[in-house]
């Protein structure tokens, strides 16, 4: 016989239902994103990346993001609502199952709580009751009301059964949505050539990822489609993606329509997070280091203690500096702007006057030939490094060398030219002749030389540590506000780009990265390495020759006078001639 239900339990019980109901269905519009998190939702951009601290709701801002889309719920519209395809990209399958699966179909993304007015489910604010964060009122007191949120993709979305990998640890692989869109969980850790076939409208990586080249294929997948790229991580800089990524963010930051948009995160900006456990964070990753405090508290990028030459900034470093009308006042009114050199340069359109002394540097190699030049001032001008130019050739050739070579310093007087040996000393396998020969010859073919050496090249220093420190040195700011190396960067963009991304070796230690004091040379470090044996190698300033231009006129009449002395000196000495010869044929002087 069936036991009776009381009044009181059937109202709990469709109470209960009502609430599972509502948990069940309404986890997007439940979701209240912090200002921070608005904006990366917002933004149309092709490329986003949330640079983020510790516990500041990231993943939570990425995920919301990929059940918008596989829902047909972005209210801003920046997804097709059916037959779309999105892929999650996470660090190992541990990160899978216990990150995106956790977020995406399993209950307590985030807390809600029924509102006190309205008696509506509305995300749970943990701040005091009579404090007001960005326009809302808190809920401190009432923890115990508090209820997990539901799925951000509830189950009734999903067509058929998930895909998974290992059930038993939520990896899931592919799943199916009643709007046509298909989600693909992918590894980081795995080859990223393995995820092709596809195109994407929604491309999310959370974290950082293992290995290279997951985001140039993020973009192959996202091109036919103009499918958008976002992603959320701690700027760990693991491979140069995110390092890339938020540079080009910075750079389009302020423009109308910029592709990549950077949205800064850090702990400061979490009001869910509470104020004890702010503190004991920050405290114990501020004795961690300052790098760890600034990447895990500010989201910000510290690639300062992995980086080589962390001093280099392009804006400090450059020869020809661009001033703005405030800047062009003040210099006008006596106020030290520039150094003498930034101002000739500009005045020359970032061409060393004629005399400056010259000196030039390369690194040989068939995958890539690096080159570059520097020019060096008078003493009354200031001691200064200009390096105003670069060859960076790929697949290169002697010819192709001195083709450049000819090309680009044709009409500059070196001092001396210096080459790395460890590249230019290997043997050829057929002829056994040393590389550098054929350079030489190359140089030697366009009747180019320098002063010390003719259509030679000097050997490099090959002592690393030494052109390191005296690179650095170069790089440093002296007493006057200046460096001693300055570069004109429009016409070295390669030399620019090794310079910012040139790291340290880093070493495993009891699981953990550490990072040492040798470099990484196994990267695109090739102009780097034309730079720093000249640094080596100081060039000093020597006066360059004198060397008077004749006008194509001048050089006429002197041919001409040439060869009517030679037609003399012939008709002299030819015999039979008019008249008697009474000595011996030949000039009498």
């Amino acid at each position: 016989m069936a036991k009776a239900v009381t009044q009181h339990e059937l109202s709990e019980l469709k109470r209960y239902l009502r609430e599972i109901k509502a948990r069940e269905c309404e986890a997007l519009r439940l979701y209240e994103p912090l200002p921070w998190q608005e904006k990366y939702h917002a933004t149309t951009a092709k490329e986003c990346i949330a640079a983020k601290g510790n516990q500041v709701g990231g993943s939570l801002a990425g995920f919301a993001e990929v059940a918008r889309a596989v829902t047909g719920q972005d209210p801003y519209n920046k997804y097709p609502k059916e037959n779309g395809v999105a892929v999650c990209l996470g660090y190992g399958e541990p990160h899978i199952g216990r990150v995106m699966h956790r977020y995406l179909f399993r209950y307590g993304a985030f807390d809600i709580i029924r509102d006190k007015d309205t008696n509506e489910w509305r995300t749970f604010r943990p701040w005091p009751q009579d404090e007001e964060v960005h326009g809302k009122y808190g809920d401190k007191g009432r923890e115990d009301e508090a209820k997990p949120a539901p799925p951000l993709i509830p189950k009734r979305f999903i067509k058929g059964k998930i895909s998974w990998l290992k059930r038993s640890e939520n990896i899931f692989s592919t799943v199916y949505f009643t709007t046509g869109w298909t989600l693909y969980a992918l590894n980081s850790m795995g080859d990223p050539s393995r995820a092709q076939g596809f195109q994407a409208n929604l491309y999310h990586i959370d974290e950082d990822v293992a290995t290279g080249g997951w985001y140039s294929e993020a973009v192959g997948r996202c091109s036919r489609h103009n499918g958008l790229i976002r992603w959320t991580a701690m700027p760990h800089s693991k491979t140069e993606d995110i390092v890339s990524m938020m540079e080009r963010g910075e750079e389009e930051e302020g423009k109308e329509s910029p592709k990549t948009v950077v949205v800064r995160a850090g702990i400061d900006d979490n009001p869910f997070l509470p104020p004890e456990a702010k503190e004991e964070n920050l405290r114990i990753w501020k004795d961690m280091g300052e790098d760890v405090l600034r990447m895990r508290a500010y989201g910000e990028l510290t690639v300062d203690s992995v980086l080589m030459y962390p001093r280099f900034d392009p804006k400090v470093h450059t020869a020809v500096k661009v001033l703005s009308r405030r800047d062009k006042e003040a210099e006008e009114e006596g106020k030290l702007v520039r150094c003498d050199v930034q101002r000739i340069m500009d005045e020359n359109n970032g061409v060393p006057p004629k005399d400056w002394c010259r000196y030039f540097s390369f690194d040989p190699g068939h995958q890539v030939l690096a080159g570059v030049a520097i020019a060096v001032p008078p003493a009354h001008v200031g001691n200064f490094k200009v390096v105003y130019d670069e060859l960076y050739i790929t697949a290169a050739t002697a010819v192709m060398f001195g083709d450049a070579m000819y090309k680009h310093f044709r009409n500059d007087v070196f001092q001396d030219w210096i080459v790395d040996m460890h590249g230019a000393r290997l043997r050829q396998l057929g002829s056994g002749e040393l590389p550098i020969r054929d350079y030489e010859r190359a140089i030697d073919s366009k009747k180019m030389g320098c002063e010390v050496r003719g259509s030679r090249f000097g050997a490099g220093c090959d002592d690393i540590k030494l052109r390191e420190n005296k690179l650095r040195n170069w790089m440093s700011i002296r007493e006057d506000g200046f460096p001693t190396l300055l570069i004109v960067n429009d016409r070295c963009p390669n030399l620019i780009k090794e310079l910012k991304k040139f790291k340290k070796k880093k070493t495993r230690v009891n699981g953990m990265d550490v990072v040492t004091d040798e470099a990484n040379r196994r990267g695109m470090c090739h102009a780097i390495e034309a730079l720093e044996m000249l640094a080596a190698h100081g060039c000093p300033f020597v006066s360059p020759p004198v060397r008077i231009k004749s006008s194509s006129r001048i050089r006429r009449i002197i041919e001409e006078q040439k060869m009517r002395e030679k037609q003399r000196k012939r008709k002299r000495r030819r015999p039979g001639g008019d008249g008697i010869t009474l000595g011996p044929l030949g000039d009498s002087e």
